[in-house]
């Protein structure tokens, strides 16, 4: 893998549109309501497997502090980049944060929309989403908890940086440090998933704009642990 540098002259892409099908606006977000100091967070933070549910009020404070843009402009090739609490190359943010929420037995995937604060229910047919995540889940079981998965349009990065990948997989690290931490300040526990499941993902959009990027599990702790 070469190292990054920029292109003399951008690339020009079109980005990947998902087909949605209904929105889900998540609650309002009270900027004062958890009240723990940084280093409680960032020192107790731990990758723990055995989770529980992640209620959608605090789904919603994890998506907010971890994902929303806090500043939206274009940059010298046209392009929107944004800042967040992840840092990205050239600010261009290529993941998208696709959420399996449990419902009654069963799990929908649903699209962030960091603009609007509120999830998209995914316009994919529900058996890819079954062997997708039962793919996924090979790896790491799922329990009652929440998926949080990346899917990435590397061409956002890919239009201004030769050898890209390397950037991609360092926006995908800080993205996912960004959420574990968000979930331990709402208190809340969460563990990477170590599998990328690229055929069961790639089957869901058949798309080549589109690649995964992993993902992880967000919830209750079912069980006590020690500090380290």
């Amino acid at each position: 893998m070469g190292g990054p540098s920029l292109l003399k002259e951008p690339i020009h892409f079109d980005t990947y549109q998902y087909e949605c099908v209904e929105e889900i606006k998540l609650p309002k977000v009270d900027k004062n309501a958890f009240g723990k100091e940084f280093l409680e967070v960032f020192s107790g933070r731990r990758s723990i497997k055995e989770l529980g549910r992640c209620p959608i009020e605090k789904l919603s404070y994890i998506l907010y502090y971890a994902i929303k843009p806090y500043s939206i402009a274009r940059d010298d090739y046209g392009v929107t980049v944004y800042k967040s609490a992840a840092p990205s190359a050239g600010g261009r943010h290529p993941i998208d944060v696709i959420v399996g929420l449990p419902e009654r037995h069963k799990r929908c995937l649903y699209l962030y929309d960091a603009l609007n604060h509120s999830l998209r229910r995914m316009n994919i047919a529900p058996q890819k989403q079954w062997v997708f995540q039962n793919d996924v889940e090979q790896t790491l079981p799922f329990g009652e908890s929440t998926l949080i998965w990346f899917s990435v349009q590397y061409m956002r990065t890919a239009s201004k940086y030769s050898d890209y990948m390397s950037l991609v997989w360092r926006d995908i690290g800080a993205q996912l440090c960004c959420i574990q931490q968000a979930a331990k300040y709402v208190g809340l526990d969460s563990c990477p998933i170590g599998y990328l499941a690229e055929e069961t993902f790639d089957a869901m959009f058949g798309s080549d704009k589109l690649i995964s990027g992993g993902g992880m599990i967000v919830g209750d702790s079912l069980r006590l642990y020690a500090v380290e």
